[in-house]
């Protein structure tokens, strides 16, 4: 491996997002970062997206799926080749993401900076502000400060956020792939508390800027929109069941307090809500045994499948660059 400039496989998830492609394509092609390799991790689109993507920009590797896998799913078949392909990291990217310039090079830098360090993620601005967005504001507000002076310190997290997040390959290797239980919303956060409980540094690089515009899948569509809000909130209550450094007792505990909160929230706010918390809730509840076994695993450092058992045998088609 090049210390100084590992080879970066850039995976760019994609469902009928042909109009998100042009700005995060042009983004990475833009940055300075020497061994980088874009893949277009296409989920079975049906607009141009493929099309577009060999003709406006050739160097992209395609991984086209044989039908719309999710996010875990696509991502695993597209780590799985990014290594193949021998490289070093590999970010999950969602396509409506945008880079500052250098964005690359300096994750890149505060990557290498200790081999403890498996997972990184980027300080993610507003889309069209020069404001730190919903997830630093939620999640990591300590870093405000070293983002605004856009200081080279490394901010430990509990997790970073999945819509640009580069995993190193002996993290993946050794705490394996997303869990593709999750399918869509908390996985980054259950594989970073993994590499977290196995002793992996997590970290959120300041100086490093992105634009996260959030929701450019499901925002235009009022169907996506209710399947996106029910798969987090169910994906939250298995997050916090599944918690590798505590007891399932305390967990599934905890879980049952999150829950009654959610639904004295959701009494002010109609019937809408309290039928998405209940929904979420009884599936959880019907999956119980399996939240257990995932738990045990996980408390063991054992692998999550690469895929769930409907797509055991699924493989992408590739379609090599055409730089």
């Amino acid at each position: 491996m090049n210390l100084e400039n590992p080879r970066i496989g850039i995976l760019v998830l994609n469902h009928n997002g042909q109009n998100w492609l042009p700005t995060i394509y042009q983004s990475i092609r833009d940055q300075s970062y020497p061994r980088a390799k874009m893949y277009l991790v296409d989920n079975a689109s049906t607009d141009s997206s493929v099309e577009w993507t060999q003709k406006e920009y050739p160097e992209v590797t395609i991984l086209r799926m044989p039908s719309n896998l999710g996010y875990c799913m696509a991502y695993n078949l597209a780590m799985k080749q990014a290594f193949v392909d021998q490289c070093d990291w590999a970010i999950w990217a969602n396509n409506d993401v945008k880079l500052e310039a250098a964005c690359l090079s300096s994750m890149v830098a505060a990557a290498q900076s200790d081999a403890r360090i498996g997972v990184a993620g980027p300080a993610f601005l507003h889309w069209e502000k020069d404001e730190p967005n919903y997830y630093i504001l939620g999640n990591c507000p300590q870093a405000i400060p070293a983002i605004e002076s856009r200081s080279k310190d490394l901010i430990d997290s509990d997790w970073v956020e999945g819509s640009f997040l580069m995993v190193r390959r002996g993290c993946y290797e050794s705490v394996g792939p997303l869990d593709p239980f999750l399918f869509l919303y908390w996985e980054e956060a259950d594989f970073c508390r993994r590499a977290r409980f196995q002793g992996w540094r997590v970290i959120l690089a300041p100086a490093a800027l992105a634009r996260h515009y959030a929701g450019g899948w499901s925002k235009s569509d009022r169907g996506k929109k209710n399947r996106a809000n029910y798969l987090r909130t169910r994906n939250l209550y298995i997050y916090e069941l599944a918690d590798p450094s505590r007891s399932f007792y305390n967990n599934f505990i905890d879980g049952f307090h999150l829950f009654l909160v959610n639904m004295k929230e959701a009494i002010q706010s109609g019937p809408l809500p309290m039928t998405l918390y209940a929904s979420a809730y009884a599936a959880v509840l019907k999956d119980i045994l399996k939240i257990y076994h995932k738990w045990n695993r996980d408390r063991k450092c054992g692998h999550p499948p690469l895929l769930n058992k409907k797509f055991s045998n699924v493989q992408p088609q590739v379609i090599p660059a055409n730089p």
